[in-house]
């Protein structure tokens, strides 16, 4: 009778220490998970950072482009009215070029025809 306790006991013991080293094991696997979990969030709140700057330069690159755009436009504007004025006024009629002669209201082109475009004719 002593034999076979003094064998479950072996049996026992060896079963704790199998049971403690697959517990090593399934907690080194599982800490590793963690430690990859922990550094994948870091990188993806690393990465929507940058992401929000970027958009933050992209929005102030537009608008100040945006803004030189119509500073552009406001001095072209102004630079082919002064043109055009100057050119009225000092020059005569016949060397008047055609790109600088003041456009009146009804010179305009309409956005629409006078008549049917006939596109919907029925047949």
């Amino acid at each position: 009778m002593t034999e076979w306790t003094i064998a479950v006991w072996g049996a026992l013991g060896a079963a704790f220490i199998v049971g403690i080293f697959i517990g090593v094991l399934v907690t080194r696997m599982a800490s590793r998970n963690v430690q990859k979990h922990l550094q994948l969030q870091a990188d993806l709140k690393t990465m929507q950072h940058k992401v929000d700057e970027q958009k933050l330069q992209l929005e102030s690159h537009f608008a100040e482009s945006a803004e030189l755009l119509a500073t552009l436009v406001t001095d072209y504007k102004k630079l082919y009215d002064h043109l055009a004025n100057s050119s009225t006024e000092l020059l005569p009629e016949e060397h008047q070029a055609e790109f600088f002669k003041l456009t009146t209201k009804e010179d305009q082109p309409r956005d629409y025809s006078e008549s049917s475009s006939g596109l919907f004719k029925k047949q």
